[in-house]
């Protein structure tokens, strides 16, 4: 199968890398923010403002048309149900009816190895306490930072990391070095790494296998949408 470039030879690749990096720096930047003394709800007022600087900046900047998003056959269902495998491979090890399993998983496989992560820390539930943040959280974690991801990992750093004319790569054409590595560095992206590696092995095969980044945008939009709901219903606040 032969899938278009991904853009115009002519296009400028100095506004490609713009479009498709800047609003995940932006992202980036929010969570240094996290790193200095905070109140109770600071870190959920970081992620409100976020959101919505995000939000405008993809708006601004318009990332899908640097990036191939064409309509591909099929890409919706198998995007839902690849979104929906993630989240199940996501939350089904830390809701296990073995509290061992559990234990292990979180003590193991959620970074940093050895240490159970902090899910007493009260920032962990400010969101219990203001249900408009609580939606600006599900807001963003679904419809900003999931396409601002597959824009930047899928979209930018797997054909960057594959050639330098990277912006006319078609998916069909990333090396496995580039889609191992891209991998590799969304799975330390997130604390739970394992998961996190998985999921990043799922999005690059959807964006490699189908041309486009519409299933993996789709699969990764699913996904965080079922994990936010999974939060608000459970009270399972140490995803957030």
């Amino acid at each position: 199968m032969t899938f278009p470039p991904a853009a115009p030879a002519s296009l400028n690749q100095a506004a490609c890398t713009r479009a498709l990096t800047w609003p995940f720096f932006l992202w980036i930047a929010g969570l240094v923010l996290l790193f200095f003394p905070h109140s109770f709800d600071f870190p959920a007022y970081v992620y409100a403002v976020k959101t919505l600087l995000c939000a405008g900046l993809l708006s601004v900047l318009k990332p899908w048309r640097f990036a191939p998003c064409h309509s591909v056959k099929g890409a919706a269902p198998l995007g839902l149900l690849m979104g929906l495998a993630v989240y199940l491979l996501w939350a089904l090890p830390e809701s296990s009816p073995w509290p061992g399993v559990t234990a292990w998983y979180q003590r193991w496989l959620i970074m940093m190895p050895g240490t159970l992560p902090d899910y007493s820390a009260s920032w962990c539930y400010a969101y219990s306490h203001h249900p408009v943040l609580a939606l600006l959280k599900l807001f963003g974690s679904a419809f900003i930072i999931a396409p601002i991801e597959e824009f930047f990992f899928r979209g930018f750093l797997m054909r960057w990391l594959t050639q330098k004319q990277w912006h006319t790569l078609p998916f069909a054409g990333v090396s496995r070095y580039a889609f191992w590595v891209t991998v590799a560095v969304f799975a330390f992206e997130h604390d739970r790494y394992l998961g996190g590696a998985l999921a990043g092995m799922v999005y690059g095969a959807l964006a490699c296998g189908t041309g486009s980044l519409r299933a993996p945008i789709i699969a990764h939009v699913t996904t965080n949408l079922l994990l936010g709901l999974h939060v608000l219903l459970f009270n399972a606040y140490g995803f957030w």
